[in-house]
């Protein structure tokens, strides 16, 4: 909702319409169907159940977001059966290991205030803001292209139909349905989101100078040959990942529950070691320029 009304303010406020801030549109899960959902039903009664029964009455909702492989693949992933696709690398694991270990304090408990006010004034006032007659605006834009991704066993929200809806709207719009993937997982291990964005967005192929310094560089810099066969092929990795529009092979293969999945990209049985997630060589704290 908040995406769609930003973008559209942003369109309507440049006379040339698409910008170089502005390349397209990505909508997960559409909550501009809210009041048509599941959660609209049940969300406002647990929201108002006594205090004492509001974390019991909060479980209920649970079933809403999960889906029958979410659990099956947590599991796979906590014992080094597998891994999401893109995590390919000993810096991807130790970033998702930190990632982790930061949940308990980035995941903290919803109170029945907060929960109310995020039903009532962000997703009720919100969805009845971004009606059809908003929605139709876009039409304005036809050269603002819009992926639009959709769980196929959300049960939070109608994403599908709702998705359906919006791409018979929006001119420029394409669907992705993210296949077995409940509501909290459409952004998980069962899609490729980066490749998939790139494919819906070419612009994202195209380089840019970051101010980073290459590896070719970096390597110079140090006296090495920069044709040296082992950084040669990092590099040919990296930028064949930066290049890659879809699900690698392997993962798009699996079924069921492995779909999205792979097998560890070192081919040991064991994980990384959590003391390695923060160590010199896995992490380095960001420092903003001076300049």
């Amino acid at each position: 909702i908040l995406a769609s009304e930003v973008v559209l303010s942003l369109l309507e406020d440049d006379p040339n319409g698409i910008s170089k801030n502005l390349k397209g549109l990505t909508l997960v899960n559409a909550a501009t169907c809210f009041d048509r959902s599941k959660l609209a039903l049940e969300g406002p009664g647990i929201a108002k159940v006594p205090l004492l029964l509001y974390p019991l009455a909060l479980i209920r909702l649970l079933p809403l977001f999960t889906d029958e492989y979410s659990l099956p693949q947590l599991l796979l992933i906590l014992q080094s059966k597998a891994l999401p696709s893109v995590i390919d690398s000993e810096e991807r694991e130790a970033y998702m290991g930190r990632i982790a270990f930061s949940l308990p304090q980035k995941l903290k408990f919803m109170p029945q205030e907060t929960l109310a006010w995020r039903l009532t004034e962000w997703l009720e006032v919100g969805c009845s803001l971004m009606d059809s007659t908003k929605l139709d605006r876009f039409q304005k834009f036809p050269n603002l292209p819009v992926l639009i991704v959709a769980g196929e066993k959300d049960k939070t929200l109608p994403s599908i139909a709702e998705a359906e809806r919006l791409c018979s709207i929006l001119p420029n719009s394409v669907i992705h349905v993210v296949e077995g993937a409940g509501h909290a997982s459409t952004c998980g291990s069962r899609v490729d989101l980066t490749a998939l964005m790139r494919d819906c967005f070419p612009e994202l192929l195209q380089p840019k100078n970051s101010g980073r310094p290459s590896l070719d560089w970096m390597m110079r810099l140090r006296g090495a040959n920069a044709n040296n066969d082992t950084t040669s092929k990092k590099e040919e990795e990296n930028n064949s990942d930066r290049r890659r529009t879809a699900m690698k092979p392997a993962a798009a293969k699996g079924e069921n529950v492995y779909f999205g999945l792979e097998p560890r990209y070192n081919g040991k049985e064991e994980g990384l070691s959590p003391l390695l997630y923060w160590s010199k060589k896995l992490y380095k704290r960001w420092k903003p320029s001076n300049n």
